[in-house]
Formats: structure tokens, C-alpha cells, sequence
């Protein structure tokens, strides 16, 4: 049986398929993701939610050092950037707690049949999943990486409960916005033909570099920029 496809490959994928034939290399932790993350894992339904969240920012200064390799001064950095913005980051979460809470975290998710595993972010109430997301929002909806991520949890979710989930969240930390998502049948099959195209990668298909690739900082350039040098000598 082929090997899971994991719902972050599909991201990577939609990123770039290289990033998929070049495989996972270290990469720098961000300080400023690392926080905003693990503020949205511990969110609560605490009244003061920004007071909640600076005493949680100030807890994570002390403990993410010790999970992560990032130095404390680059947290301490971070953190002290961060708090001048939670007022504004809690005052947007705060119309949305009841989309969020209660809820389960980092919830592992695979399924043999389906040839796909992830851990997803949040779920939400209703079964419904939710990604967790550092970057910029966009001025309207969801990015398509996220939408066919959160159709890769729908169908992960869709077989362990046994019933259709046609619906996801998209949490943008730094702006507190928090986006509904319909997931549709035509994303679903996108995600099947993803996995499929990953799969054969995995097995040495060199894929083509897609037009618009950010590689100026892309963390395998160096690799892909020498094989396609190395290629162009052959042919």
C-alpha cells in the first residue's frame, strides 16, 4: 500500500510541487509563527481575552525555548513586537470565540483508504475543522491553499464520523480574523488528484516549476536551481 500523504505536503505542493521532490530540509524557526500559533492553540472564552492572551505570551517566552531551537533573546524580541498588538488581535477573535471554542487541538488524523493523514489545527464545534494561519489574510475569503487543506481535513474528518463535513475556518492570527469556508465536491477531488500527483513525485517524477514560484526565498533553491544546471547539460 502507498505510503499516507500528508495534508501539509498537499500546502507544500500547492507552494510548489519541487518542494514535494526536494523533500523536507530544516528550516529557521520564525519566533513571531511560533507564538502566534501556540496563542491560538490556548485560546479561551476568558472575558479579558486580551488579558488572557498576554498572560499567555508571557508564559510561551519562557517555554518555547525550551521546545523549540530559537534563541530566547529572538522570543523576547518577538514577544515584546506581539504585545503592542494583542488589544487589536483580541478585539477581532472576540465576535468569533463561539466559531472556536469549545474545541480540541492539534487532532491526528489519517485513513488507509483515503491514503492521507494530517494534524489538524482546531476542531471546532460541529466537527468543524479550522487551520491556524501566521501570515496576511487576504482582503476577502481564503487563500487556495487553505481552502483545499481544509478539504483534505473535511475528508479525513467525513470518514472517521461517517457523515459529509462541508465546512471550515480559516483562523488569521495577526489580523483576529476568522473566515467560514464552504468546502465543495470539486475541491475533494482536487485533494485526490493532489495526493496522486505527490505520490508519483515521491517515486522520482521530476515536476515542472509552476510560473509565479516565490524562489527567491524558498528554502530548496539551491538544490533545484543545481539539479536543473546539472539537467541542461544532458540535454
Amino acid at each position: 500500500m502507498p505510503p499516507l500523504v500528508r495534508i501539509s505536503e498537499i500546502g507544500r505542493y500547492l507552494r510548489c510541487p519541487r518542494l514535494i521532490y526536494y523533500g523536507n530540509l530544516p528550516r529557521k524557526r520564525d519566533p513571531e509563527h511560533l507564538l502566534l500559533h501556540s496563542l491560538m492553540l490556548s485560546l479561551s472564552d476568558d472575558e479579558n481575552l486580551a488579558g488572557h492572551l498576554r498572560a499567555d505570551l508571557s508564559r510561551l517566552e519562557q517555554e518555547l525555548p525550551l521546545v523549540y531551537e530559537v534563541e530566547p533573546r529572538e522570543i523576547g524580541l518577538a514577544c515584546s513586537d506581539l504585545e503592542g498588538r494583542i488589544d487589536e488581535i483580541a478585539l477581532s477573535l472576540q465576535p468569533s470565540l463561539g466559531l472556536l471554542l469549545p474545541c480540541e487541538v492539534e487532532v491526528d488524523l489519517r485513513s488507509e483508504r483515503l491514503g492521507l493523514s494530517g494534524r489538524l489545527d482546531r476542531l471546532a464545534p460541529g466537527r468543524t475543522p479550522s487551520l491556524i494561519r501566521t501570515g496576511r489574510a487576504p482582503e476577502e475569503g481564503v487563500w487556495k491553499r487553505d481552502r483545499l487543506m481544509l478539504a483534505g481535513y473535511a475528508l479525513l474528518l467525513g470518514e472517521k464520523y461517517q457523515t459529509k463535513i462541508d465546512r471550515g475556518l480559516v483562523e488569521y492570527t495577526r489580523s483576529g480574523a476568522v473566515r467560514a469556508v464552504q468546502i465543495h465536491s470539486v475541491d475533494r477531488g482536487r485533494v485526490l488528484r493532489i495526493r496522486d500527483r505527490i505520490r508519483a513525485i515521491k517515486e522520482g517524477q521530476m515536476p515542472d516549476r509552476p510560473e509565479g514560484a516565490m524562489c527567491e526565498r524558498c528554502e530548496v533553491r539551491e538544490r533545484c536551481e543545481t539539479s536543473v544546471t546539472l539537467a541542461s547539460r544532458f540535454f
